[in-house]
C-alpha cells in the first residue's frame, strides 16, 4: 500500500456527492478542503484531522445525535466484549481522551486489556467513524485540569450525582440566588471551590487504526476508508523528507453495496 497524498485522500472522504449534501452549511470546511488539496506532494500525516473536521461537522449540523457519544467496547477477563456508552473530551495528535470512575467495570477491563474500541454513529450525516488502539490512564495532574475545565454543574454531577447537581442549580438559578451570587461578585468572593474526587480519572486512547464510513445517497453502496498505522516500518522510510515516528499511516479503501 502506497502513502497518501492530500489530494488524493480527500478525493475520497470529500467526493463531489458527499460535498454537495453539505455544501450550504459546510462552506468554510470546503474551502479548507480545497486549500489543503491543492498541496498536491503533501504527505497527510495524521487521520485525526480528518475525524476532527468529520466531529465538527457533526456537532454543527446535527447536535441531536451527540456527537461526542461513542460505543465504546472493552474486553472483560473472560474475553468477551463488552460495550457502553461513553462521552470523549479532547481530540488531538497525541489521541482521544475520556474519563470515568476508576474503579467502574469500565476502567478495570481497560487495566487489565487496554486494547479498546470507539465507533461513532452520525446518521443523519450518513456518517460512522470506529476508532481501535491502546488506552492508558492520565496523570492525577491531568485529571484534575480536565475536572476544573468542567462547568459547575458537570463537576457536582460528578463529585455528588445528577439529582445532586439539578439541585444544586435549581437552587442557583433562582432570583434570590442569582442577586446573591452577583453581591459576592462585587465583594470578590470566589464561588467554593468543588475539588475532584479521588475515584474518578481520565484515560487516553492511542489510536492505531481509523475507518471513516460514509454513504453516497439512499440507494448507493457505502464507501469505507481505513488507516491503519504502520508500527513495522522504520522511522523516516514511507517519505525520505518526513520523520515517521507517527505520521507512517497505510490505508485501504472499499465500496459495499
Amino acid at each position: 500500500m502506497s502513502s497518501v497524498s492530500v489530494q488524493k485522500l480527500w478525493s475520497t472522504l470529500w467526493s463531489t456527492g458527499s460535498v454537495s449534501r453539505f455544501a450550504q452549511h459546510m462552506s468554510h470546511v470546503s474551502h479548507q478542503v480545497s486549500c489543503i488539496a491543492s498541496e498536491e506532494h503533501r504527505v497527510y500525516e495524521e487521520p485525526h484531522v480528518i475525524f476532527q473536521n468529520w466531529l465538527m461537522a457533526a456537532q454543527k449540523e446535527a447536535p441531536q445525535v451527540r456527537p461526542r457519544l461513542a460505543c465504546m467496547a472493552t474486553v472483560d477477563n473472560s474475553g468477551e466484549p463488552v460495550t457502553r456508552l461513553t462521552s470523549i473530551e479532547e481530540v488531538n495528535a497525541h489521541g482521544i481522551t475520556f474519563f470515568t470512575t476508576l474503579g467502574s467495570r469500565q476502567a478495570g477491563e481497560i487495566s487489565a486489556n487496554p486494547h479498546v474500541s470507539l465507533h461513532f454513529n452520525w446518521a443523519p450525516l450518513m456518517r460512522s467513524v470506529r476508532i481501535a488502539g491502546s488506552a492508558h490512564q492520565l496523570t492525577e495532574e491531568q485529571a484534575r485540569d480536565q475536572f476544573r475545565r468542567f462547568p459547575r454543574h458537570i463537576q457536582m454531577s460528578i463529585t455528588h450525582g445528577p439529582r445532586y447537581a439539578a439541585a444544586d442549580w435549581q437552587s442557583r438559578s433562582g432570583f434570590l440566588a442569582r442577586i446573591g451570587e452577583r453581591f459576592n461578585t462585587w465583594l470578590g468572593k470566589q464561588p467554593e471551590e468543588i475539588h475532584m474526587p479521588h475515584n474518578w480519572g481520565g484515560f487516553i486512547l492511542t489510536p492505531s487504526l481509523f475507518e471513516f464510513g460514509m454513504l453516497s445517497g439512499e440507494k448507493a453502496g457505502r464507501t469505507r476508508v481505513r488507516f491503519r498505522r504502520c508500527l513495522e516500518m522504520p522511522r523516516g522510510t514511507r517519505v525520505g523528507t518526513v520523520q515517521a515516528e507517527r505520521q507512517d499511516w497505510v490505508y485501504d479503501s472499499c465500496e459495499e453495496n
